[in-house]
């Protein structure tokens, strides 16, 4: 059988796979995606799960002025989503409503009145935290964040507060954003991360679920190419040191595609599984083992027969200091209810391990959110459940995020003619789902520049 031919092969229909190549179908390259999956998306997806919808990896999406909306806008795909509502700090076990801007230095302000009134209640004098102080030197951090390098952030803030609240709030953000607890990651990759995401606030929920908008850019794709879903990549075909192609299952049978240039979007680990690491020196094998970080989450989908928060069923999402596991609250349908079915609400939590450097115990991790759940939300024993726990450990093949912020990996390999795209191959301050749509941008990018379309 004759190979099929491209200009361009994708592996792996993630936000990054499908973003690249979206970009070069729209650009004139005949290409083809294949996914293993029997739907697109991968952790930028969603599913049906006892009539819910519910997200296979993002929940919120930072979009406003990133790479993820340039994707969507340049090939004419829609990108649906909801604005992100009105967010609350749990601090202390009361819910205080953040300001649009400046909501970290609101955090400490409240922070401070409640040292002040346990101060009264306790007798003695209140330790006042310097305020100013730390949101100076925030703002210093962020524009130069090459200063802050060899100091992790909780031991950058320890110069200017050793208030637990406090630490707690930045935690909290750190945690939930960028893929390590504060005492993990350096300052450096923070302050570079509020630089890249132009802090965390603009963000979007899918009204109707990730899947439809994946299903937008693979549109994209197929107007000029293909997209293969229930199609596993077997191996990326290496020719004296070029990737001329891949060998795919498709259908019950083999099937070989050539093209100029293969795309995977699978992570670089996976990716040298495809080829072999024969075909790579060590110091580059050494690079992917040390560099990439995978960080362990649990995400727990909870169901109720009323809102369990906000009670009122407002829109609105919670980031809670100091509980065992959970730092933020999403009540899904209550922002978008088609999420869930009549009469039904979804909540979304995540959980973080007190360790994001080694595998977690899924039990110890599951057990330890259901009393934070119990906790911190007293109508769940009556009106909730949880419908599912969904944990990704460090080892697994789809973790929360291949590497965390701070870490970056190129997206060149060894190989000739071959590309890493997604969140394994970060550049300095992006992570998760935005790193992805970067890399997207930046590899479509060099394949303008050194391929020419129309060889298929």
């Amino acid at each position: 059988m004759q190979p099929e031919k491209y200009d361009v092969v994708v592996v792996g229909a993630g936000i990054g796979g499908l973003g690249v190549g979206a970009l070069l179908a729209h650009s004139g390259y005949k290409t083809l995606v294949v996914e293993k999956c029997d739907f697109v998306g991968g952790r930028f997806s969603s599913y049906e799960y006892e009539g819910f919808t519910l997200p296979t990896g993002a929940v919120t999406i930072h979009y406003k002025d990133t790479e993820t909306e340039q994707i969507f806008k340049e090939v004419g795909a829609e990108l649906e989503l909801i604005d992100a509502p009105t967010l609350f700090y749990r601090i202390a076990g009361k819910d205080y409503e953040m300001p649009p801007k400046g909501a970290i230095g609101t955090g400490l302000d409240i922070i401070n009145r409640l040292e002040e009134d346990k101060a009264k209640v306790l007798g003695g004098f209140a330790k006042a935290m310097g305020k100013e102080k730390i949101l100076g030197a925030f703002r210093s951090g962020t524009k130069e964040p090459d200063k802050e390098k060899g100091i992790t952030f909780k031991d950058w803030l320890l110069q200017y507060t050793d208030n637990e609240m406090a630490h707690g709030i930045f935690d909290t953000i750190v945690s939930t954003l960028a893929a390590a607890h504060s005492y993990e990651i350096s300052a450096q990759a923070v302050f570079s991360f509020f630089v890249a995401m132009k802090g965390f606030r603009d963000v979007g929920i899918p009204a109707r679920g990730n899947r439809v908008n994946m299903e937008n850019l693979a549109k994209a794709v197929k107007a000029n190419g293909d997209v293969w879903t229930n199609c596993l990549a077997k191996r990326i075909v290496v020719e004296r040191g070029r990737a001329k192609g891949i060998v795919v299952e498709k259908d019950g049978g083999e099937v070989e595609i050539e093209a100029q240039v293969v795309l995977s979007n699978v992570g670089p680990k996976a990716t040298v599984e495809l080829i072999g690491e024969d075909n790579f020196k060590e110091d580059y094998l050494r690079n992917l083992r040390v560099n990439l970080k995978p960080k362990p989450v649990t995400m727990v989908f909870v169901a109720s027969d009323r809102p369990l928060w906000p009670e009122d069923g407002r829109a609105a999402i919670l980031m809670v200091v100091g509980a065992r596991r959970i730092t933020s609250v999403i009540p899904l349908s209550s922002i978008s209810p088609q999420l869930a079915p009549p009469g039904q609400h979804l909540l979304f939590a995540f959980g973080s391990p007190v360790s994001n450097e080694v595998r977690m115990d899924v039990e110890v991790e599951q057990e330890q959110i259901l009393k934070d759940i119990k906790e911190q939300f007293p109508l769940f024993e009556k009106h909730g459940r949880v419908i599912k726990f969904d944990s990704r450990n460090v080892d697994d093949e789809l973790p929360e995020m291949r590497t965390r912020v701070g870490i970056v990996v190129a997206v060149e390999t060894p190989v000739k003619d071959l590309y890493n795209v997604g969140d394994g191959c970060p550049i300095m301050g992006y992570t998760g789902s935005n790193a992805a749509a970067e890399t997207a941008v930046r590899v479509a990018g060099i394949v303008r520049k050194q391929y020419k379309p129309g060889k298929a």
